[in-house]
């Protein structure tokens, strides 16, 4: 592919920016077969496959088929099922690895460690003593501190989610958090649904046994 010079760039759209990274994309590409990898599981949204620098064995990648550099790009029902599968995935590696437990993680921007510009998520199996080191360090934050990150968060997390009713903390209120409605409704219109496929665990569970 004929390298782009500063001055093309410039002059291209930001749709044609976005097909320009797609083509550079290496998990675009796997998805258009350019490059190839050893998927256990596809649907219409995303694909897993296992990722060839595994931190364990059975180290896979669950990628949305659709370009999103990060996670705020991404319509809520993909990231939704996306989890789902990691979900299902952790399950498979259970059965077919004879894991102890799974590490699932997504690293969300260039700061956070993210290499690729196109976001994926993690799930990694762990075994006792693997070595793995994946320890978040521990500081004390001051009350003061926790206050002011509170109130700069909250407003924003309402108006995201369509949040009615301040959040209230579990402690204090069990039930209402329970019973507590999310998100406005708007009358007139219902809510788009979006069909899951019914993931085959045997199946992805026969494929990490094989490795295929």
């Amino acid at each position: 592919m004929p390298e782009i010079t500063e001055e093309q760039l410039r002059s291209m759209s930001p749709e044609q920016i976005a097909e320009l990274q797609k083509k550079n994309c290496v998990f675009c590409r796997i998805m258009t077969g350019e490059i190839p990898a050893k998927k256990v599981y596809e649907d219409e949204e995303c694909i897993a496959v296992m990722d060839i620098n595994p931190a364990n064995p059975g180290h896979l990648l669950v990628i949305p088929k659709e370009h999103y550099q990060i996670m705020p790009q991404m319509p809520e029902h993909i990231a939704g099922h996306m989890f789902m599968v990691s979900k299902a995935l952790t399950q498979a590696t259970l059965k077919a690895l004879k894991s102890q437990g799974t590490t699932i993680f997504a690293a969300n921007g260039m700061a956070a460690g993210q290499k690729a510009p196109h976001f994926l998520i993690h799930v990694i199996p762990r075994f006792e003593g693997d070595g793995l080191s994946l320890q978040i360090p521990e500081r004390r934050a001051s009350e003061a501190e926790l206050q002011k990150i509170k109130k700069e968060i909250t407003p924003l997390m309402k108006a995201a989610l369509g949040a009615k009713k301040e959040i209230i903390s579990l402690d204090k209120a069990p039930e209402r958090i329970r019973k507590a409605e999310f998100r406005e409704k708007k009358p007139g219109k219902k809510a788009k649904k979006h069909s899951r496929p019914k993931i085959d665990l045997d199946k992805i569970t026969d494929l990490l046994t094989k490795g295929k």
